[in-house]
């Protein structure tokens, strides 16, 4: 799938839904940390989605952590989920801290999707 059709309705509608749980005083966590815990990939993207940003290809697996390398940007690691056809990254800092959910959309440069590895799980 090219990164320029990545459907966006799914998470405009995860968001009024974490608002209504909200609303409802049924929902306490951040949105970050709650979409983290009911995302799940549709069928077809359960082993991942090979994504194809210009002439570059790259795959993505929910619930893994991957490394990416830049000359400007250095090393940095992240975190992704798939919700349905969506996949979202937040980037993670030394001391493990989760930035916010972003899509995916232009988001990697040439030597980031180069460089891009899955990272163990402990």
């Amino acid at each position: 799938m090219n990164v320029e059709q990545i459907p966006r309705h799914r998470l405009a509608g995860r968001v009024e839904e974490w608002f209504s749980g909200v609303y409802n005083g049924e929902l306490a966590l951040t949105f970050d940390d709650w979409l983290a815990g009911v995302a799940y990939p549709v069928r077809a993207a359960t082993d991942g989605m090979r994504l194809r940003q210009g002439v570059h290809e790259f795959e993505l697996r929910h619930g893994l952590r991957y490394a990416i390398d830049d000359t400007v940007r250095g090393a940095r690691t992240f975190d992704c989920i798939i919700d349905g056809r969506v996949p979202l990254v937040a980037f993670v800092n030394e001391n493990g801290q989760r930035a916010p959910w972003i899509t995916v959309k232009n988001l990697f440069t040439i030597e980031e999707i180069v460089t891009m590895a899955e990272v163990p799980q402990a």
